[in-house]
């Protein structure tokens, strides 16, 4: 299309109230017009754009390559889309990049071709799609280890209502025959038995909390929230004679403070459980940096250990390593401790040896800075 001089002014203006991006280019990529939204956008005055090449808003590594297309399109001027389905980025004054889409559209004026690129700034788009996936993924992981739990949660829970249907009927047996023995043993049993069913439906529902509740994300404090647990921990520790030491520094980061407390107690709870028979348990809980953003967290205990092939397994729910007489419990606790490990973004790994310990690991890498006063985060993290 050709412009004169009235019809100069009208684009001018068009472009300058535009909410995207738009600037105009000689056939030498050097700048003509920008627009206020560009300037906003790229973190520019206007009149440091006029005359200057339009590389400088490409990414430096682009930048030799962006010449050779820039001259390709002024030899075969079109209307074009770009970025469409693809990754192209921009860069701001400051260095820092950002995704877009551009529109080129050639103008043919008495002063030969100029070229009128619209860019569009889709960080929002690509955030929200980006959220949408990993969500998509969480359900879909979710999804797989529901199945996966109530197979094993089925067969875990007959037993105890198959002891209460038997032993419901020695009862009625026991109550015809007035034996009082055995009415108190088939009681005891159908007692026992509800109240493990019912700690399992507890665990179960625990769990499938943790996979698809809503997480509750907040700034919290790694040692006031430990403290906290343990207080909480304190009478059974007491019983057991365990002794805990704590060595975690007052490092700030993002967590759902509910599931953070019961992995860590679920971890305590189970060094204390596992300790060697006629020995107190002696737990130690430390934190080492990894990062600007990330640190370790060791929880280790001298208990009974276990052959490490099982490194995996001890994640599974229902999986027990021992008899429900030696050390009760439904066997799902460490499975929740994953499950909130993995929603977080965080890697919980474990090392242990029979007779001698077990160490648990817990990779942060929510960690907050405090920088002049405020807090922020470091994004060059793990």
């Amino acid at each position: 299309m050709k412009l004169d001089s009235v019809e100069d002014d009208i684009f001018r203006l068009a472009v300058e109230s535009s909410p995207a991006a738009m600037i105009v280019t000689s056939q030498d990529g050097a700048i003509q017009f920008a627009n206020t939204e560009t300037a906003r956008m790229f973190g520019y005055q206007t009149q440091e754009l006029v005359g200057r090449r339009i590389d400088i808003l490409v990414p430096v590594r682009f930048r030799q390559s962006h010449v050779g297309l820039r001259q390709g399109y002024v030899e075969a001027p079109s209307k074009r889309s770009m970025g469409i389905g693809r990754d192209l980025k921009a860069t701001r004054r400051d260095g820092s990049e950002f995704p877009v889409e551009i529109g080129l559209t050639p103008i043919n004026t008495a002063r030969g071709i100029l070229v009128l690129a619209t860019v569009l700034d889709i960080t929002a788009r690509r955030e929200a799609e980006l959220a949408l996936a990993q969500r998509a993924s969480e359900l879909e992981r979710a999804n797989e280890q529901l199945a996966q739990f109530a197979y094993i949660a089925s067969h875990d829970l007959q037993e105890p209502l198959r002891k209460i249907a038997a032993f419901s009927d020695l009862m009625e047996r026991a109550i015809e025959l007035s034996n009082q023995q055995e009415m108190e043993h088939a009681n005891q049993v159908i007692r026992t038995s509800a109240l493990r069913a019912r700690s399992l439906v507890d665990d179960l529902l625990t769990y499938s909390r943790t996979i698809n509740d809503t997480q509750q994300l907040e700034e919290i404090d790694m040692r006031d929230e430990i403290d906290v647990v343990l207080d909480d921990l304190s009478q059974s520790a007491t019983e057991a004679g365990a002794e805990i030491r704590i060595d975690v520094p007052h490092l700030k980061f993002t967590a759902d403070r509910s599931q953070f407390a019961r992995l860590i107690s679920n971890i305590v709870s189970n060094a204390i459980k596992y300790r060697k028979l006629q020995e107190p348990a002696r737990v130690r809980i430390n934190s080492s940096p990894l990062s600007k953003s990330a640190a370790l967290l060791e929880i280790a205990d001298d208990g009974i250990g276990f052959d490490e092939k099982y490194a995996l397994t001890i994640f599974e729910p229902f999986r027990r390593l021992h008899s429900q007489a030696q050390y009760p419990g439904t066997g799902i606790g460490l499975a929740i401790c994953k499950s909130i490990a993995d929603r977080h973004g965080w890697l919980l790994s474990v090392k242990s040896t029979p007779g001698t310990g077990t160490t648990f690991f817990v990779t942060i890498r929510s960690l907050l800075q405090n920088t002049g006063g405020a807090v922020s985060r470091d994004d060059q993290g793990l």
